[in-house]
């Protein structure tokens, strides 16, 4: 299993904390590690590699009930 930790910008960041605090799937583990005002690190357990886990969370993010109407980016931190 590979962990990463992956970032978020958000102007409305408290809804990608919300939607990834303690999320898990099939694929991917998450859990927030730090938070402020537009960008939150998220500790991402997976077995995708770096740039699909970051692809991934955006995509299941952009697919949520707030996805749609927020615009995020991210990077993953080495």
């Amino acid at each position: 299993m590979n962990q990463y930790t992956v970032q978020f910008f958000c102007g409305q960041i408290n809804y990608v904390h919300a939607f990834f605090k303690n999320y898990k799937d099939s694929m991917i583990e998450t859990e927030i590690e730090v938070i402020s005002k537009i960008k939150a690190n998220i500790s991402v357990k997976t077995g995708l590699r770096a740039e699909e886990a970051r692809v991934y969370l955006e995509k299941i993010f952009n697919q949520s009930k707030y996805g749609c109407a927020l615009h995020v980016s991210s990077k993953v931190l080495e």
